[in-house]
């Protein structure tokens, strides 16, 4: 089975992506070459990536060319007050993947992420197959899904807000 959903990159995380729009936003104005944005924020470009895939996959920028452009949605995230940037983000992360089938999984019951990576490998997900994925689903599932407010963490299992 192929992805069929875009799919948050394992390795992404919400303070780059933060970052990512505040740099782009009151260092260049708005949009700049991909290499100067990494330059800017001391990163190397490969370190970059995850973020700019997320802040894409958010529509929060648009990727052309090698160049990058904050989107007027990316701008009213990066100016909401904590509650709005929460919702905004639960709008946009509830169907996309790994949330959309971590959201299924615990609107059913409480869900451990080896049932989640389990689900999703049997979903054609290949991310889900990385070695590292256990540790990178459980802080991406911290950080993004329960930042949004679309999951709760009760030890080591999950349940769908």
């Amino acid at each position: 089975m192929s992805q069929t959903s875009l799919f948050m990159p394992l390795d992404a995380r919400l303070a780059d992506v933060l970052g990512l729009l505040d740099t782009l936003e009151n260092d260049f104005g708005g949009a700049a070459d991909i290499y100067k944005v990494a330059q800017q924020m001391d990163s190397d470009l490969d370190d970059l990536i995850p973020a700019l895939n997320a802040a894409s996959s958010l529509g929060l920028v648009e990727v052309i060319n090698g160049d990058v452009k904050i989107t007027s949605d990316g701008r009213r995230f990066l100016s909401a007050k904590i509650s709005d940037r929460k919702r905004m983000l639960r709008e946009r992360i509830i169907s996309i993947e790994p949330f959309k089938t971590a959201v299924e999984l615990g609107r059913l019951s409480p869900f451990k992420i080896d049932e989640l990576i389990s689900e999703l490998g049997r979903r054609g997900y290949h991310d889900a197959k990385d070695p590292n994925a256990r540790d990178l689903l459980s802080i991406l599932l911290a950080e993004w899904g329960v930042y949004a407010g679309i999951l709760r963490r009760k030890g080591d299992e999950y349940v769908a807000l």
